[in-house]
């Protein structure tokens, strides 16, 4: 609990902390015992992303502490309001725009310094998932900005879900510096597993 009030002192210039506190998870319900963010689409760090909605997102407990074996781990989900159907390279864009805005509004509230022209994503589909299933390979370079700022190499898993009905996508996010052998993995794809689309 302590690392996520640091976490909301720190980016309180572009989340209304009082509504996240607020906030009741109505996506992403799980891990309960991970601490819990919820904000509008677009963000206001990244008002360039060009969709509608909402995210909500779940914190591993060493999230914000650079020596924890779960730093910069967590999950978040992103509901696309009127939208009916997203490409890689949507998925590509929305992560660039959101790290690089996420990366320079912290590094200027933490007046640390940091080069967001090297912040860069790669995409890809993912080989060996079931037929029905729309997930993609993602590799982010990033900065460490909610401790020293330094490089870290972000590994993500991105899940589409449709609802085609209400005209909304949502993206399923998995991440962690870690590699994907890792045993904390099993964590995540236990999040991807059990997330339902709401209706």
């Amino acid at each position: 609990m302590k690392n996520f009030v640091t976490f909301l002192i720190l980016i309180g210039s572009f989340t209304i902390a009082a509504k996240s506190q607020e906030a009741k998870p109505q996506l992403l319900k799980e891990p309960a015992n991970w601490a819990f963010e919820r904000f509008a689409l677009p963000p206001e760090f990244a008002p360039d992303i060009p969709y509608k909605g909402v995210e909500e997102l779940r914190f591993s407990p060493g999230m914000f502490n650079k020596d924890s074996a779960t730093y910069f781990t967590y999950a978040f989900v992103a509901q696309l309001d009127n939208v009916t159907t997203v490409s890689q390279s949507n998925i590509r864009d929305y992560l660039l725009k959101y790290f690089k805005g996420l990366c320079n509004s912290t590094a200027k509230n933490r007046k640390l310094v940091i080069d967001t022209s090297q912040i860069a994503v790669s995409t890809e589909k993912k080989k060996g998932a079931a037929v029905n299933e729309n997930i993609y390979n993602a590799s982010v370079n990033l900065f460490g900005v909610f401790t020293d700022g330094a490089p870290v190499k972000l590994n993500m898993e991105v899940k589409v879900f449709m609802n085609a009905p209400a005209k909304r996508i949502y993206l399923l996010f998995i991440a962690s510096p870690r590699e994907k052998t890792d045993v904390l993995w099993k964590n995540l794809y236990e999040i991807q597993r059990e997330f339902v689309v709401s209706n």
